[in-house]
């Protein structure tokens, strides 16, 4: 069984070795989608709690990325790195993780599953 949770988060950044306009500074208003696959537990009839994965991803991810400047965090935060860096905070937290999915705009999204 697969489950995923859809969450956002406003923040900035530039990308210092990017010939174009993203070396400028500029915002995003992110979507992460974190995606969990694994047997349905008999007893709970769940795979994992919606609301401990919300409870996860808030604390690891939302909460040190929203609002901020993403560069203070992650050199050179392409979506690419970022997605890295999200997984690599969940990873150790969440059984069963298969994917992050990071999208900048509504029409331009990474996805990352592990080394």
């Amino acid at each position: 069984m697969r489950l995923s949770r859809r969450f956002r988060f406003e923040a900035a950044h530039h990308l210092p070795r990017h010939p174009g306009k993203c070396r400028a500074l500029h915002g995003h208003s992110y979507e992460l989608v974190v995606s969990v696959e694994g047997p349905v537990e008999e007893a709970s009839g769940m795979v994992l709690d919606f609301s401990e994965l919300k409870r996860v991803v808030a604390s690891e991810v939302v909460e040190p990325l929203d609002h901020r400047l993403v560069n203070e965090l992650i050199e050179n935060p392409t979506a690419e790195r970022m997605a890295e860096w999200i997984w690599s905070r969940l990873a150790p937290r969440v059984p069963g993780l298969v994917e992050v999915e990071l999208y900048e705009t509504r029409d331009c999204a990474v996805s990352y599953r592990g080394a």
